[in-house]
């Protein structure tokens, strides 16, 4: 049996207790005044439900409502009410006025001769007049429910009360050993309420194939938008077909956990035992029964030991099961609580989804402030005329099959598919013919200067951002998912933009995010060098670290039209990328319900491949300065000013920041100016106070310490904060995944070594090559943490020594490690394409007291240029 609802009274359990069955959700009423009682609920995670507390004193109680198609809900009671006092009939129109019908089960400690035998109670003379002058129905099992321990009589304690529902049956199951037989209810509400079987597809590829070689013609008629638009249409339906076609479901039953024969023998020999006592108080039945009772722990503890030991022994890297089983214990699903909307908790998904739809819409706007009106006039007044005054446009770069090819190829099967139902598994299947048909349809865009209103449609997932409250809608970060046919448009596109990008150098040098060969390491290597260059020549560096509001979310679209006009990208991409923008629709999705459809008015969908790059394009003018370093890496922008005196230092750093408030105020850039941060670098201390910087009339105060690019900058950049930030980080994914590296685990010790060096020593090394040059007892405080590691992942006893580990599992000591990572680093960058970059070998000598990040690659002589 498994039951769509479990209802729970007497659990007995304290709040720091655990209470949790896979598939289920659970819901408790703890007793926190004294010992016993409570009250608990678990659902199926496939039923759509939310809680719902109701306050009452004369018994306990745990309520949820299920919300099921047609807003027809239902309230579901699990009840407890203790042996003495009377019941309180208020209390209990409360869970009966929750929705239009309701359940309410458990146990009443009620005797009444319509439902028990024996004599009746007051409580029991209560809840059924109550049941008769209300028009509600008893339901309660023909068969003893209580069986007391030191007392011959039984009694029907334990039953259902119905509102609105007029069918139902109810059986006493004699199973368990507790004095309470549980009770089966069997209730008709009129909706599905079981979750649908778990089902594993399996496509048959060369189905798929035939099917697509006959379906798909080769060249396809279209002569104007709309006929494309039919083309696609049509495109996407055959592919589906053929995935539908070529598709065959199996169904998973079973149960989670089916325990073996001789475990099930036991545990109804052990209940047999605990009847018999109860009926005849025979000693000896009860010592069989407790001694049953131990052996069916220890047979179970066992069992699931072996189970997981088989499971792990199986695990295979080549097969990705590693992996995935370090993915499975790393991310747990944490499911959506009620959201906050503008009318009021939401708790059904659907009510979830549109929450979320009503926030997105809000902050899928161009930023209210800062603006500047006269500008705005002037930006769209020269669209306007771009667009009216356009006769002949440049002629798009054909798309080639080949070019298609390359890019299918480069797809990964595993992403998630958007609203079209295509997945990228089956674009890589296709056949020539298809791609060819593919092919034309692009090529059709370019000329037609179009982008299909079917690929601007997004379903929109919503992820929690850490450490933040989870029932505000803004807490979570949207991740649009695309169709993936027009994922491929776009990189169509963004082939194209980068060309003219990289050909007319639009895209400033100090920018480094989305670009390749640029990393977050290498922004933080010009950082740094600045600021340790300041130590050695005795100068002080300031640095304010901006946050930008929603960067990606509030674009202005009318500002990057108008730069893309400004920076004379052909005429065909700038009217492409202007449809891409306008007219964008989106869904956000909750389980299966999808939320109603919301309007984008500003911003770039994050997931989409052109959004980078549109970024970059957006920001490529941001303010610069000969006194200024600008450290750009996507949307984390910083500014540096470096001097011998520190009025000069701050004033230069205020000068910038008037021009980055002016650029702010005509392109409609918002920026946090709580999260952003200033900070002077300096060695040796000084008691003098600090001028204040300002940005959009608010103070921006001195910090000891920023983070930037997953770095901990501290003032006299000693990293000792990133050492206990690193320490704090490296645990706690130790602990997601110590069933599989801990002592007692049986997973071989070449996957665990693979585990560390794959998920556990990135942690440690990131950025290595920066904060390398840190003092040996943070280096220390690292080593310590692999020499923990490796001792627990190999189990090793007291005497072995850490270098004799080392050396088994040829892991090298993190200190080595960080050399050969910053070699590796090092002699790329003399031949980088960027000069900012292979300028910082002007920072690879030893000359100064303090060492530049060079110094972690122990060589004893600079690099040369190429």
């Amino acid at each position: 049996m498994q039951p769509d609802i479990i209802a729970l009274q007497e659990t007995h359990l304290n709040p720091c207790d655990k209470l949790k069955i896979p598939n289920y959700t659970p819901y408790r009423t703890d007793r926190t005044t004294h010992r016993g009682g409570g009250t608990a609920l678990l659902v199926k995670n496939s039923i759509d439900h939310h809680p719902t507390p109701i306050a009452s004193t004369s018994f306990e109680n745990t309520t949820v409502i299920l919300d099921l198609p047609n807003n027809n809900n239902i309230s579901i009671t699990s009840i407890y009410r203790p042996p003495h006092g009377r019941i309180n009939t208020q209390e209990l129109d409360r869970l009966f006025s929750q929705t239009a019908k309701a359940i309410v089960v458990g146990d009443f400690n009620a005797k009444h001769t319509a439902w028990s035998v024996g004599n009746s109670n007051s409580n029991g003379s209560i809840i059924h007049d109550h049941i008769a002058n209300n028009n509600l129905v008893l339901l309660a099992p023909l068969e003893p429910t209580h069986f007391p321990y030191h007392h011959p009589s039984s009694s029907t304690l334990d039953f259902g009360i119905l509102k609105n529902i007029s069918s139902g049956d109810a059986t006493s199951i004699n199973d368990l050993s507790s004095d309470h037989n549980p009770v089966a209810f069997e209730i008709n509400v009129n909706a599905s309420l079981a979750s649908p079987a778990k089902k594993v597809n399996i496509t048959n590829w060369t189905i798929f194939c035939e099917t697509i070689s006959n379906r798909v013609p080769g060249n396809p008629k279209m002569n104007n938008i709309a006929d494309v638009d039919d083309c696609i249409r049509q495109f996407t339906c055959n592919i589906t077909t053929a995935v539908n076609l070529a598709t065959k479901s199996r169904v998973i039953a079973g149960p989670f956990r089916q325990l073996p024969t001789f475990i099930v023998d036991k545990i109804k020999l052990k209940n047999r035992f605990r009847k018999l006592y109860q009926q005849t108080f025979y000693p000896p039945y009860k010592r069989k029964a407790y001694k049953l009772q131990r052996e069916i722990h220890e047979d179970i503890v066992n069992f699931d030991n072996n189970r997981w030991r088989e499971m792990i022994q199986g695990i295979n890297p080549e097969d990705n099961s590693l992996y995935e089983m370090n993915r499975k214990l790393s991310k747990k699903f944490i499911p959506t609580p009620p959201i906050l909307d503008t009318d009021g908790m939401k708790y059904t998904p659907l009510g979830k989804a549109n929450a979320f739809r009503h926030s997105l819409e809000n902050s899928f706007q161009v930023n209210p402030e800062p603006y500047c009106n006269s500008h705005i006039k002037k930006v769209n007044r020269s669209i306007s005329n771009y667009f009216h005054n356009i006769h002949n446009t440049s002629q798009p770069e054909i798309v080639s099959p080949q070019e298609v090819i390359s890019l299918i190829k480069k797809l990964n099967p595993r992403k998630a598919t958007g609203p079209d139902g295509v997945s990228n598994k089956a674009l890589r299947m296709l056949t020539l013919n298809a791609v060819t048909h593919l092919t034309k349809i692009f090529n059709k865009c370019l000329a037609l200067h179009h982008f299909p209103d079917s690929w601007k449609l997004a379903h929109v997932l919503m992820f929690p951002k850490p450490n933040q409250n989870h029932k505000l809608p803004g807490s979570y970060r949207p991740i649009s998912l695309l169709s993936n046919i027009g994922k491929l448009f776009e990189k169509v596109l963004l082939k194209r933009l980068n060309d003219h990008c990289l050909k007319n150098s639009i895209i400033p040098a100090e920018q480094f995010g989305f670009r390749s060969g640029h990393s977050c390491t290498h922004q933080l290597l010009r950082v740094t060098n600045k600021i340790v260059d300041g130590f050695n020549a005795k100068m002080y560096t300031g640095g304010v670290f901006l946050d930008v509001r929603k960067a990606f979310d509030r674009m202005w679209h009318n500002g990057l039209i108008a730069k893309l006009i400004d920076f004379k990208f052909p005429d065909y991409l700038t009217i492409i990328i202007q449809k891409f923008l306008s007219n964008r629709k989106f869904q956000v999705r909750i389980n299966q319900a999808l939320s109603s459809v919301g309007n984008i008015h500003a911003g770039t969908p994050q997931g989409s491949a052109l959004s980078p790059t549109l970024y970059n394009i957006f920001t490529a003018d941001f303010p610069t300065n000969n006194k200024i370093l600008n450290c750009l890496f996507a949307d984390d922008s910083a500014i540096l000013s470096q001097g011998s005196n520190i009025k000069f230092v701050i004033h230069s750093l205020q000068l910038q920041l008037y021009e980055i408030e002016k650029w702010c105020t005509l392109w409609r850039v918002a920026i946090n100016t709580e999260k952003t941060k200033a900070i002077l670098f300096r060695k040796g201390h000084s008691k003098k106070s600090l001028k204040f910087l300002t940005f959009f009339d608010e103070t921006l105060e001195w910090n000891s310490q920023v983070k930037y690019l997953g770095l901990y900058l501290d003032s006299k950049l000693t990293f000792r904060q990133h050492a206990k930030y690193n320490s704090d980080k490296f645990w706690a994914k130790v602990h997601l995944i110590i069933p599989l590296i801990g002592r007692n685990s049986v997973l071989s010790l070449n996957n665990k070594v693979l585990l560390f060096k794959q998920i556990l020593r990135p942690i440690l090394s990131y950025s290595a090559q920066i904060w390398g040059i840190t003092a040996k007892c943070h280096h220390k405080k690292i080593q310590i943490l692999q020499n923990k590691i490796l001792r627990i992942m190999t189990n090793s006893p007291w005497f072995v020594r850490n270098e004799v580990i080392h050396k088994d599992l040829n892991i090298e000591s993190i200190e080595e490690f960080i050399k050969k990572l910053s070699r590796k680093f090092f002699l790329k960058i003399p031949n980088h394409s960027n000069h900012l970059i292979s300028s910082q070998i002007e920072y690879t000598h030893s000359n100064g007291k303090h060492k530049y990040p060079y110094a972690t690659a122990k060589w004893s002589l600079p690099l040369k240029p190429p």
